[in-house]
């Protein structure tokens, strides 16, 4: 019997790319790696099938699609693709993987059905994605009731144009907001104030706060039954959430081709501009505090990674590893919601992206506590 066959579309890109490396460790498979512009395609490798396809081509994504048995999607912008790539993958009667895909995918594939048998597993990334994954863990890690959790992710690195078109027209298409935050259970606009020059545990030098509350993070607060929950995007400066909130405001209003361009662009410079001459780095924090045989417990894990796209790219890998070893029952799934903590980090650890990973019990005091909920600090 052949083994089955993996079909990555975008696999010269940085998200796709870091897939295909983690995929390629195992003998039990078949790659297909899908590129759109010959610069993107990478022949290091023999035993890859690298093919010419087209996300915006229906010809092409099925030609790509045909003989899989798993298609991943980790092109981008994710906003623009839609469910192009999940209905080819379809017809192909592969199951699918979409490193983003998100709340609009979902409204998308509800609104016209796949087949009943086919499996999706989508937000297959670093957030959405890993962002949910390790908090359901961590809210499993000794407590009996779990009360609130703070997050913060982010670091320096490039920005990738196509990272670039999914942050700006995700951003407009309803992920999240700025500023708000889950508080005594219920959701809170306006709460928090981005906040610069902040020291955080686990983040090097002084950064830009900007917290930001997603859907996922809504989600996530309503399952674990949490009082409070705070989420925070972390960067260099406030150089790139100006940047997004300015060409946010002009895409709102106008979201032409020209001027998404420029504002691709502009945020891909500005990323430029925060790294050049820097170490590049992403780190994952996550502090969380509840109550273990009546007594309160307060715990840190921090994910130490040299940048997201890695990160990324593992966990739409893991993803596939998933429906091809463990599949769930025929149907559409988040991420967190299938992928369990041990093996992700496992593969985080053997495909090469991360550096670190910790597990912190801290002395609990409420003094504490609140010095984290209003100033930020560690």
């Amino acid at each position: 019997m052949s083994p089955p066959v993996i079909g990555i579309v975008g696999a010269g890109g940085s998200v796709g790319g870091a897939a295909l490396d983690g995929l390629h460790t195992s003998p039990h498979w078949t790659l297909r790696a899908g590129y759109r512009s010959q610069s993107a395609r990478k022949d290091d490798a023999a035993d890859i099938d690298w093919r010419h396809v087209n996300a915006d081509d229906a010809a092409s994504l099925a030609r790509f699609c045909d003989g899989c048995a798993v298609v991943l999607n980790a092109a981008g912008p994710s906003c623009r693709i839609g469910d192009r790539v999940a209905r080819a993958a379809d017809a192909a009667g592969a199951d699918y993987v979409d490193a983003f895909g998100g709340a609009m995918l979902v409204r998308q594939l509800a609104a016209r059905p796949l087949s009943l048998e086919r499996r999706v597993i989508h937000s297959a990334g670093v957030y959405p994605g890993l962002s949910g994954v390790l908090p359901r863990w961590l809210a499993g890690q000794g407590f009996d009731r779990v009360h609130a959790l703070r997050g913060w992710a982010g670091g320096r690195e490039r920005c990738t144009p196509a990272a670039a078109a999914d942050v700006l027209l995700s951003t407009l298409d309803g992920f999240g907001q700025a500023g708000v935050a889950w508080i005594d259970g219920r959701r809170v606009t306006d709460a928090l104030p981005p906040r610069d020059e902040v020291e955080l545990v686990g983040f090097p030098g002084r950064v830009h706060v900007q917290p930001f509350f997603s859907q996922e993070m809504e989600q996530l607060a309503r399952e674990l039954g949490l009082r409070d929950a705070h989420w925070s995007n972390v960067m260099p400066s406030g150089r790139t959430t100006e940047t997004i909130a300015h060409w946010c405001g002009r895409l709102s209003a106008r979201t032409d081709d020209s001027t998404l361009k420029h504002a691709i662009s502009d945020l891909v410079e500005t990323a430029r501009q925060d790294v050049a001459g820097q170490a590049p780095y992403y780190r994952l924090v996550l502090e969380m505090d509840g109550e273990r045989a009546g007594r309160p417990r307060y715990v840190r894990a921090v994910l130490n990674a040299p940048d997201s796209y890695r990160v990324s790219g593992t966990v739409a890998a893991s993803a596939v590893s998933c429906l091809l070893d463990t599949p769930p029952a025929p149907g559409i799934h988040s991420a967190d919601s299938v992928l369990a903590w041990e093996p992700l980090l496992d593969h985080l650890r053997r495909w090469g992206a991360v550096d670190s990973f910790s597990l912190v019990e801290l002395p609990v005091n409420d003094a504490a506590v609140e010095a984290v909920i209003e100033e930020g600090t560690l």
